[in-house]
């Protein structure tokens, strides 16, 4: 801190024009907060209007998010995070996974094989069924395959947004791989869409790749990808770094193993019940 309490020694104008920089930084509640400070010569001061001000704003904040908890159909109230809130064509609605059980029906794969610009897939409203990832929301739009056109499914705006921003093999484990395989070609030819293809050629190497004796797990980068559709990763020890290495995978071998973990995921789950104890003999 400088003499006049602002960062680096920075002169007011300087500490103003650094703030504008970032949008987050330039208002709090709608207000310019840099023009209501005042130095006293030991520290900043703001008004005590302006202290209320946002002690009002806090509070009514937190009493809508409150409201936006609660199941517009039971009543009940939701958790605070990751809750029952999700958007629909005609705006925002917060209702239970019960409720919504009960409301909107469960999709049961009409559309696979329809082309989503198609007249049939018009003529049917995606928030009329539960969403197909989560079955806990109302869904919002019908989820497609980008490369083929080919509808997969309702989605709500929450699994919408996890299908096409969240890590790809995180999505694939969290269930994502069954709504993936809904685009029936992908399910004939037990492959996946391009991004997630190339995730589980980079975790598989990840797994099993090695520096070395060392058993930490290394970090595997697509470095590039040949016309023939193989790929070159590049691969750090993450306890050894820098020590790097590369590892070529060709488009055959990157095709056999998005099969191998389709089948994996396509494969019946054991019921323990039906496993026979093992003898003592």
């Amino acid at each position: 801190m400088g003499d006049n309490g602002l960062p680096g020694g920075l002169a007011w104008e300087e500490f103003v024009a650094a703030s504008n920089r970032y949008r987050h930084t330039r208002n709090m509640g709608g207000t310019r907060l840099l023009e209501l400070l005042t130095w006293s010569g030991k520290q900043w001061l703001l008004p005590r209007a302006y202290i209320e001000f946002l002690d009002r704003w806090a509070l009514r904040e937190e009493q809508l998010v409150d409201q936006a908890r609660v199941c517009s159909s039971c009543g009940i109230k939701g958790p605070y995070w990751g809750g029952w809130r999700s958007s629909i064509s005609t705006g925002y609605v917060t209702r239970c996974p019960p409720c919504s059980g009960a409301a909107f029906r469960s999709y049961a794969g009409h559309l696979r094989g329809v082309q989503y610009d198609s007249a049939r897939r018009r003529g049917t409203r995606p928030d009329d069924y539960l969403s197909h990832l989560c079955k806990e929301r109302q869904a919002a739009v019908w989820d497609h395959c980008h490369e083929h056109g080919y509808v997969r499914g309702p989605l709500c705006g929450s699994c919408n947004n996890r299908e096409c921003k969240s890590l790809p093999y995180r999505f694939l484990q969290s269930g994502g791989t069954q709504h993936l395989l809904e685009r029936h070609s992908c399910l004939e030819q037990r492959t996946l869409p391009p991004r997630f293809r190339l995730d589980v050629v980079r975790t598989h190497l990840e797994e099993t790749e090695r520096h070395g004796r060392c058993r930490t797990q290394p970090y595997a980068e697509l470095q590039q990808e040949d016309p023939n559709g193989g790929h070159q990763f590049t691969l750090t020890c993450r306890w050894h770094s820098p020590s790097r290495w590369t590892k070529d995978v060709t488009a055959s071998e990157a095709a056999m193993l998005v099969r191998a973990f389709v089948d994996a995921v396509q494969a019946p789950e054991e019921d323990p019940a039906t496993v026979s104890p093992a003898s003592d003999s």
